[in-house]
């Protein structure tokens, strides 16, 4: 099983993908599970067009915990040409998505 939680971020719903395989959405402060078979699988989510960078994570018999949220909160500069740069040349790297670490 892989499971995804978000925290508040104040915007849009995320698609989740695994597999290249649109799963569903995930809210704000949400927790999303989905089944899926033991072995190697991607994950990405995505806003729109932009989205996170895949990632690979191996299931055996354990839920995989992963989080996703916005990478860059307030990087707005003060030049519109070069936000406007960042958000077509980064478009992977718009939300992280990573294993959620113990704390």
């Amino acid at each position: 099983m892989i499971r995804i939680t978000r925290g508040a971020t104040r915007g849009y719903r995320f698609k989740i993908f695994i597999d290249g395989v649109y799963r569903g959405k995930i809210k704000d402060n949400e927790t999303v599970e989905f089944e899926v078979e033991n072995g190697s699988h991607t994950v990405c989510a995505k806003a729109d067009w932009r989205g996170s960078k895949t990632l690979s994570v191996r299931v055996k018999d354990s839920v995989v915990e992963l989080e996703v949220g916005y990478a860059k909160q307030g990087w707005a500069s003060k030049d519109p040409y070069n936000d406007f740069l960042h958000e077509i040349f980064s478009r992977n790297e718009y939300l992280f998505l990573r294993e959620k670490s113990e704390t």
